[in-house]
């Protein structure tokens, strides 16, 4: 459901295997795996994608070529090339027709809203749609998605909903579709159904989003519903999330902080102080990532709290109750652009002067850390700080295969001792810990596994040596100096 797909690090895991096997991987997967950086990657991507386009080129070649013309659009999309983007992934389908490229293409068409890029969007996911429903049940829910939504932009809010059939209720829960089931349901005169839709994003939004309650109030007046209706519907979703949110920080001690950014965005973070008569040591401003939850790094920053470190957890833009225009769900994190990870890096910077200011930063030094697709934002906190970051901790870090190798130019270039937590049910990070350890410098990074369940921060919670493993790594840092 996302243009940055991030699953697509097993493309490690699949070249370990063929490599296993005597098969040689395409060209594009190595070239990503042990680039130098983004340049290196782009230029062999290149060349792959030309490869598939020569006179005679074999069927194979023209898939790695497909493959290669992806993984471009990628690294396009990412810069904000949206026109390059747009263009090979058009190639990766004339090449390939993978629904990776598929998708990637149907969603920049939509995100453009011409007439002919509806209409263009509407072919493709009518062809894709038919192939999941034929033999990928894996892409259906995806690629019905789509097609209801391209149905909807022509015209057709009836077809796209009953396409969508009994697929509406898990569509709803995904934050990238809940505004456009919405609107699909309101257009078709769904209204019962857009009530749940509604209800659930009012929730998420914690009533913040004008555009939503708006919608909301018009359709709970065409019900003839009571407005003690409407609130405790969305009650019944938001409670949870703030009692939650409120048990987390009545069990460690800690309270919510707030400023206005440059761009008048309204910063959120969550600040655990250090524990008493403890010597104080560099705190920790930690990024959550914005599919978790806040409870689940409650273990996390109790242990830096015992060592005699203050956290901050840095709620990114669009999650955590850090709502504001242009960021109203975490849905925005599924574009992930360097514009987005410029402007978190920035809200981190802010933040820590003002935690320096306390005098809770002993010298000025720092760790920075991050779970999930929030990795990126903590490498850029660290390059904009780098005299004052002593160490990177990276929790379950994910990261598009396409973009390991400038994440790993950048580490080596930093020299930044960087620590990487990870669990078996997070293999997609244990190939990452695996690649950035390969081309950084000697023991620069560390990758710890838990060898137990747990994903994301949550896996502090299943064994107290995995935190103390951390606190040593630390120690070592310091005993080193």
């Amino acid at each position: 459901m996302t243009r940055r797909s991030l699953v697509p690090l097993t493309l490690v895991l699949i070249a370990t295997a063929a490599l296993a096997a005597g098969i040689e991987p395409p060209p594009g997967v190595v070239a990503m795996w042990d680039g130098r950086d983004a340049a290196s990657v782009r230029a062999a991507l290149l060349a792959a994608a030309a490869g598939g386009e020569q006179p005679g080129a074999s069927a194979s070649r023209k898939l790695d070529a497909g493959e290669a013309a992806y993984w471009l659009g990628m690294q396009d999309a990412h810069q904000g090339r949206a026109d390059s983007a747009l263009a090979q992934w058009r190639r990766a389908v004339r090449l390939r027709g993978d629904f990776d490229e598929g998708f990637a293409l149907i969603d920049e068409l939509f995100r453009r809203g011409r007439p002919a890029d509806v209409t263009e969007a509407y072919g493709l996911a009518s062809t894709l749609a038919g192939q999941a429903q034929l033999g990928v049940p894996k892409r259906v829910i995806d690629a019905q998605a789509r097609l209801a939504w391209a149905l909807h932009l022509r015209g057709h809010s009836d077809s796209a909903l009953a396409g969508l059939g009994g697929l509406a209720n898990v569509v709803r829960r995904r934050p990238v579709w809940t505004r456009r089931l919405a609107r699909i349901e309101l257009a078709a005169g769904a209204d019962s159904l857009a009530w749940k839709t509604l209800t659930l994003l009012s929730a998420r939004t914690r009533r913040q989003d004008a555009e939503v309650e708006s919608l909301l109030v018009n359709l709970q007046h065409k019900l003839h519903y009571i407005d003690e209706r409407r609130q405790i519907t969305v009650d019944l979703v938001l409670d949870p999330i703030l009692n939650d949110e409120r048990a987390f920080l009545a069990g460690l001690n800690a309270d919510v902080g707030t400023l206005r950014a440059d761009d008048g965005f309204q910063v959120r973070w969550f600040h655990v102080p250090a524990a008493t008569g403890k010597p104080r040591r560099e705190p920790l401003l930690f990024v959550l990532a914005p599919d978790d939850t806040l409870a689940a790094a409650d273990v996390l920053a109790g242990s830096f709290a015992a060592s005699g470190r203050s956290v901050v957890l840095l709620a990114p833009r669009g999650a955590y109750g850090a709502l504001g225009p242009g960021a109203m769900g975490p849905d925005v994190w599924l574009e992930h652009t360097t514009a987005l990870e410029a402007a978190e890096a920035k809200d981190a910077v802010r933040v820590m002067d003002l935690i320096a200011k306390r005098g809770e930063a002993p010298g000025g030094a720092w760790l920075v850390g991050a779970a999930g697709s929030s990795a990126t934002v903590a490498l850029a906190i660290a390059r904009a700080r780098k005299n004052d970051v002593r160490a990177l901790v990276l929790v379950a870090p994910k990261l598009p295969v396409v973009d390991v190798a400038e994440y790993r130019a950048r580490l080596r270039e930093l020299r930044t001792r960087t620590y990487v937590q990870v669990s078996p049910e997070e293999p997609e990070s244990i190939e990452l810990g695996d690649l950035l350890a390969r081309q950084t410098q000697p023991g620069q990074v560390r990758v710890a596994d838990s060898g137990l369940a747990g994903r994301g921060a949550a896996i502090f919670r299943g064994d107290p040596k995995v935190p103390q493993r951390l606190m040593a790594w630390l120690e070592e840092k310091a005993a080193g100096k």
